[in-house]
């Protein structure tokens, strides 16, 4: 062979080395795509590399054909930004390690890190059985990272000079600008709003209404600290933290905001009940002054459990499921007390139905009294020994209840007993001084009252005295009614009129043949 051939042998062969060495370099050992565990450990691993295997990181990644190497590295930075800025750690213990995964949801090849944290970030097992980052989350990668970072921020890191990116304590000192920068802005956020509350909402409620402006003005401090953290919260990304930091301090953020929203809410809470309990005061039942505090707890009780699920679903429990498990804990706390459920059903049904009021004479379930409470699970009647009763609500709403309270008028029956010897002219003029005595009185029903010479008693005549009085409650009945038979005593004195007492003649019966005339008295006596 001449020295021209063998030259020409060993440039192809040196070619052919070359090319096998780059078709190497390009694709990935077998084992970096088996699973979707394995995918997601090449993908972020080989980033956190101080030289960056490129090939075998965007090898991961379901590329389209036709895009450039640069291209293909901006795309797998930008992803494993957006995983770091929003803190998303990749527990790798929790990603399946199977070749044969399956979605139990879809029965397909396709697993979700974090399905409801960032849901279009997704690996998919291809034709050649290997686990890569899908295409549809290569193509979102652009736009996940438009919304993960501010174009502000990402254009001030272009121009930023060298010396920002000196390290101090783990961070570089552009960092800690930034996040100077960032409490900053929180705070002119929140000094911003304030004035705003103060100088204007304020100012405007209290010349158009009669009760908004203290709320508001109440309301003004948690809604400047929830901006404040707000601001806070959605530009943190921009400051680059690592995934662990971004983690924990979403973590806390996340707490914060819910807290602070909590607060907010029961001050929205309380001057909505506010105002309901002004419009309580101006009706004349008095149940619905206990329909405001049962809101106001129920309110706060369910702002409350939204927080919590909003906290979780940041977290990435799903809240269809943590839904879904309160109603089956809810089903099983209802199988367990039945009784308190339906007292406390009962009890809307009494704010519902309001068969009674605060301070009505009733008579429920067999106790009389007067109603001092109506609670969640009971009602409380005070009775006239001065005893306490604890109905409970489910009784209360499947009982009879009479409702001495309510009455428009108050009755009272008498039968007045005059002697048998009474002038009858004087009977009727005392019959028309009481029908007279009652249509003279503010307090009595003058439409209809009954007074008649009614019967002949064993001991006497018979007078009824049927009429009405008008009063509120059983005090004023009381003292009208001692009114009025005071007056009636006057009218009978006044007219000659004797009333009857019970009376009985003894008639003694002696044998025929002993005279009509009692024994002598014995002598000496």
């Amino acid at each position: 062979m001449s020295d021209q051939a063998r030259m020409t042998f060993r440039l192809a062969l040196a070619a052919l080395f070359a090319l096998g060495a780059a078709a190497h370099a390009q694709t990935p050992a077998a084992e970096d795509l088996r699973s979707p565990r394995t995918t997601l450990d090449t993908f972020l691993g080989g980033q956190l590399q101080p030289d960056v295997p490129w090939d075998r990181v965007t090898a991961t990644l379901d590329f389209e054909a036709g895009v450039s190497p640069d291209e293909q590295r901006l795309t797998a930075g930008q992803l494993k930004s957006v995983l770091d800025g929003r803190g998303l750690f990749v527990r790798m213990n929790g990603v399946p390690a199977d070749p044969d995964y399956l979605d139990p949801d879809s029965r397909q090849a396709v697993f979700a890190p974090f399905p409801i944290r960032l849901p279009a970030f997704e690996l998919r097992r291809g034709d050649d059985l290997g686990w890569r980052i899908s295409a549809s989350t290569v193509r979102a990668t652009e736009s996940l990272y438009d919304e993960t970072f501010s174009w502000y921020a990402r254009r001030l890191l272009d121009v930023l000079p060298p010396a920002v990116e000196r390290s101090f304590l783990g961070f570089t000192l552009w960092q800690f600008i930034g996040l100077a920068i960032l409490a900053g802005l929180a705070w002119l956020a929140q000094w911003l709003l304030r004035i705003f509350f103060h100088g204007f909402l304020v100012r405007f409620a209290r010349r158009h209404t009669d009760w908004a402006g203290p709320e508001l003005e109440s309301a003004a401090l948690p809604a400047s600290w929830l901006v404040s953290f707000w601001v806070f919260h959605r530009f943190l990304a921009d400051l680059r933290f690592p995934v662990l930091v971004n983690q924990v301090l979403n973590v806390l953020l996340d707490v914060v905001l819910a807290g602070i929203t909590i607060w907010l809410a029961f001050r929205a809470i309380e001057a909505v009940c506010s105002k309901l309990e002004m419009i309580a005061a101006r009706t004349e039942t008095s149940v619905d002054d206990h329909l405001v505090p049962l809101a106001r707890t129920a309110l706060r009780v369910g702002s409350v459990i939204v927080a919590f699920l909003l906290i979780a679903q940041s977290q990435g429990y799903s809240i269809t499921t943590l839904i879904a498990g309160l109603g089956l804990g809810g089903l099983a706390i209802a199988l367990a007390a039945q009784e308190t459920l339906a007292n406390v059903l009962g009890s809307l049904a009494i704010v519902g139905d309001r068969p009674f009021q605060v301070g009505d004479w009733v008579l429920v379930d067999g106790h009389e009294g007067t109603v001092e409470r109506v609670g969640l699970r009971s009602t409380r009647v005070r009775t006239f020994y001065d005893s306490v009763v604890s109905v409970p609500n489910s009784k209360v709403a499947n009982s009879v209840v009479d409702n001495m309270g309510q009455r428009k008028f108050r009755r009272m029956k008498h039968m007045l007993a005059l002697r048998y010897d009474t002038d009858p002219d004087r009977i009727q003029a005392f019959v028309d001084g009481i029908r007279g005595l009652i249509l003279k009185n503010p307090a009595m029903r003058h439409d209809y009252f009954e007074i008649h010479l009614n019967r002949f008693a064993d001991s006497s005549v018979d007078v009824l005295v049927y009429c009405f009085f008008r009063v509120p409650n059983w005090h004023e009945e009381l003292t009208e009614r001692h009114n009025f038979l005071l007056s009636i005593l006057r009218l009978a004195k006044e007219i000659g009129v004797d009333f009857a007492f019970p009376t009985r003649t003894l008639a003694l019966e002696h044998p025929p043949g002993d005279g009509d005339s009692f024994p002598a008295e014995p002598p000496g006596r």
